[in-house]
């Protein structure tokens, strides 16, 4: 194996001497030898696995990192990939590590088969992307796919707790059915009145967890477990909804409400 090939298999290492572009320069002339090899030997073998490993790896490490720091989203807008993602469920997945293994483990083992099988052909030498960069690009179309599955799952673990008293109503933030509270006579006390009007623009992990406290009068830990989410999670959620309870009540448009500080646990 050539000084290149194993450089583009590993990456140039970073020095002082070196800019960006003259690393992204050394790293595609290198890519462009290890394309041609892998040409050569039709696009298998060990030369082929460690490019796998490598694809596997780069992808790891970047696609984690944007989303511990919440701009994968923005990067795939940037590239006209469109989701729903509402801000409670990035704040979930910046925060808690193994949501973010479990969506990147659900994009790779999608985007490294089908880019080896389908797109490496693609690529050109003198096209201006590193193999690596011309992969992210399809990944993030897997990306997509890998959040609405674990959103799915979350969304549906947090309505568990929001009871069978519901009716259908079409959400357009995330363009799905969802249900939403039925108001009858039983729910005409002050209490479920200023309740309801607190919660009306809450977030459904919002609602979910004010539902499982007043509900079960359950602790922030023990409402973390049942959700599946952390006691950090649940006490943000609850101070968002004391927040907006404090600024109705200081508009004149509710009586303070004792529930704000029944969520204080």
């Amino acid at each position: 194996m050539s000084t290149n090939v194993a450089s583009a298999l590993t990456g140039p290492a970073p020095t002082t001497k070196q800019d960006a572009e003259e690393r992204a320069a050394t790293q595609r002339a290198a890519d462009g030898e290890l394309f041609e090899q892998l040409q050569t030997d039709g696009f298998e073998g060990p030369l082929f696995d460690m490019f796998k490993d490598r694809l596997w790896l780069y992808g790891w490490k970047v696609l984690r990192a944007w989303m511990r720091d919440g701009t994968i989203i923005e990067r795939c807008r940037e590239r006209r990939i469109y989701f729903p993602a509402p801000y409670t469920e990035v704040e979930e997945m910046m925060r808690r590590d193994d949501v973010r293994q479990e969506i990147a483990i659900g994009c790779l083992g999608r985007a490294v088969p089908h880019f080896l099988a389908h797109s490496i052909e693609e690529w050109e030498p003198d096209g201006g992307r590193s193999l690596n960069t011309f992969f992210l690009h399809l990944a993030l179309h897997f990306y997509r796919d890998a959040y609405r599955q674990w959103a799915g799952g979350h969304r549906h673990r947090m309505r568990e707790l929001l009871g069978p008293d519901r009716v259908p109503f079409y959400d357009l933030e995330w363009e799905e059915w969802v249900q939403v509270p039925v108001t009858g006579p039983e729910h005409q006390t002050v209490l479920q009145e200023t309740l309801d009007t607190i919660l009306a623009g809450a977030s459904i992990e919002e609602r979910a967890v004010c539902k499982a406290m007043l509900a079960t009068d359950a602790t922030q830990e023990e409402i973390a477990q049942q959700l599946g989410t952390t006691r950090k999670s649940v006490e943000r959620r609850l101070s968002k909804v004391r927040m907006r309870a404090r600024k109705l009540a200081a508009a004149g448009i509710i009586v303070t409400p004792s529930v704000s500080s029944a969520v204080t646990r």
